[in-house]
Formats: structure tokens, C-alpha cells, sequence
């Protein structure tokens, strides 16, 4: 009994050290689950030294007087600490439609930022459709970059980006093309023939392994194009269950309550400096 007693000590106190050894170098990352598996990915924290911008709650600003788009600053939001920022795509959303996309989209991932403490924005499409135009709205995305940035307090090495369907089949284009620029991305029901590779935005051509998380239904019509993107990815140098994952679910094409929560398991730990 005493030796059992003592050998639960032991583990208790390598536990902890453990545990200490892995508190992250970005103060915000030490937010994200399993700190365990992280201290040797963690680089130093880069505060885009903004401020002034109102919080906690959910809000809507316009840049340039025609940008519109809808954020989420959680509670735990303090302007001293820089906290990580995620933008999001919706999909094809249909004619006069995109705002109220752009707001479902916002709406869907708001749990989630509130519970592991970073800001979400989305970003509403400028096609007369209701759809994503490359060229256009990926200028109106660095915008929103830049102006939360500038009146919030963000980490600069932790920019995360969003896609579901259409967009995230521009998505990828973009995260692929500036890599350099985001911490890591996720796409749900986007695949990379449907524009990135017609573009020549490839995993092989992207200047690094930037840590990307899939997901799609298993009767979603994508299925086969994910699965492909799997080989791509795995193929251009990524690691499977390292910086990148495919989740299939039991479902079509749609997005699970679930889903922002898995999602952010995965990536949140990456910053642009790893």
C-alpha cells in the first residue's frame, strides 16, 4: 500500500512538471486543449497592439463603406492579452443572401469562441448570386485583417480562416497562396478541384505545411474529391494526425453542432511561427 501511495505521488508530480514544461511561449495557445502535446510548436507572441474596439458581444462593422462583416468577442476578451482571431466563409448563400449567411455563420461558431476565448468574424460574399468572387473578396479578407487588428488586440501569429462548400473552395486557394500569413485553416464540404488546383493554388506550390483540418458528411457528394485531397496533402509533405486531418461524420452535406469544436481542437495550438 505505501509503495502503491508513493508510486501515485511520483506520477502526480511528473504530471505537473509535465504540464509546466508545456505552457506555451504565446500566452493564448495555453487556452487550447491537450497542453501536453505542445511546448516544442510555440514561438514567441506578436500583439497587433490594437485597441478601442467594443466588447464582450456580438457585433457588425463596415470598412470602406461597402465591407460589412459580423464578429464575436467572447468575455473572456482583455485588452492586455492578444487572442487569437478567426474569419469565416459561408456558402453559396443565393441571391441577396450572403449578410444573413455571413450572420448564421458568425452565430454557429460563437460557442465555441467564447469557450476557448478567440474572436470570429464573418465575412459576407460580394456575388450578384450570392457567391464568393476570388480577386474581390479575398482583398476585403485582409482588410478585415487588418481592422480588427487595429482596434483590437489580436495575436498576429495566431490568424485562423474558415470555409464551408463554396467557400471553402476558395478558401483553400487563399490559405494555400499565403500561407505564411495564417496559423492554420479549416474547411467543411470545400474541395480543392473546384478552384484551388484549377488555379494553380496547390499544397505542392505553397510555400509551407500549412496545418489544415477537412470535414465532410459521408453521403456528402464531396466525399470522393476530400478523400483525394487527402492523398494531395499527404503527398505534398503533410503529416496525417500532425498538420492535418480529414473527419468524416454520419451526415450529408451540412454542418454539425460539433463541428467548430472539433475544428479548433485541432488547429487552435498552431501559430505562423512553427
Amino acid at each position: 500500500m505505501w509503495i502503491e501511495l508513493k508510486l501515485k505521488k511520483i506520477s502526480l508530480l511528473v504530471l505537473l512538471l509535465w504540464v509546466l514544461l508545456a505552457q506555451a511561449t504565446v500566452p493564448s495557445v495555453n487556452r487550447c486543449p491537450d497542453m501536453v502535446f505542445k511546448d516544442s510548436n510555440e514561438n514567441t507572441s506578436v500583439s497587433s497592439t490594437g485597441g478601442g474596439g467594443a466588447f464582450p458581444g456580438v457585433f457588425q462593422f463596415t470598412i470602406n463603406g461597402d465591407n460589412t462583416y459580423h464578429y464575436y468577442v467572447p468575455t473572456s476578451y482583455d485588452p492586455l492579452e492578444p487572442m487569437p482571431l478567426m474569419v469565416l466563409w459561408h456558402g453559396a448563400a443565393g441571391p441577396g443572401n450572403a449578410n444573413a449567411a455571413a450572420q448564421q455563420m458568425r452565430n454557429y461558431w460563437a460557442a465555441t469562441a467564447e469557450t476557448h476565448g478567440f474572436i470570429v468574424a464573418a465575412q459576407a460574399s460580394t456575388g450578384l448570386n450570392g457567391g464568393w468572387l476570388p480577386v474581390e473578396d479575398s482583398g476585403r479578407l485582409i482588410d478585415i485583417f487588418i481592422d480588427l487588428e487595429t482596434r483590437y488586440n489580436i495575436e498576429s501569429t495566431r490568424r485562423y480562416v474558415w470555409g464551408f462548400s463554396a467557400g471553402g473552395h476558395v478558401m483553400h486557394a487563399i490559405a494555400l497562396n499565403v500561407s505564411e500569413y495564417f496559423a492554420a485553416y479549416a474547411i467543411s464540404a470545400g474541395y480543392l478541384d473546384a478552384f484551388a488546383n484549377l488555379n494553380g493554388y496547390t499544397p505542392g506550390n505553397a510555400t509551407r505545411t500549412i496545418p489544415v483540418f477537412l470535414s465532410v458528411g459521408n453521403t456528402d457528394p464531396f466525399l470522393p474529391n476530400m478523400q483525394s485531397d487527402r492523398t494531395t496533402f499527404l503527398n505534398a509533405g503533410w503529416s496525417e494526425n500532425g498538420n492535418f486531418w480529414l473527419d468524416v461524420f454520419n451526415g450529408g452535406h451540412q454542418l454539425p453542432a460539433d463541428l467548430p469544436q472539433k475544428a479548433w481542437e485541432k488547429i487552435c495550438h498552431f501559430t505562423n511561427l512553427d
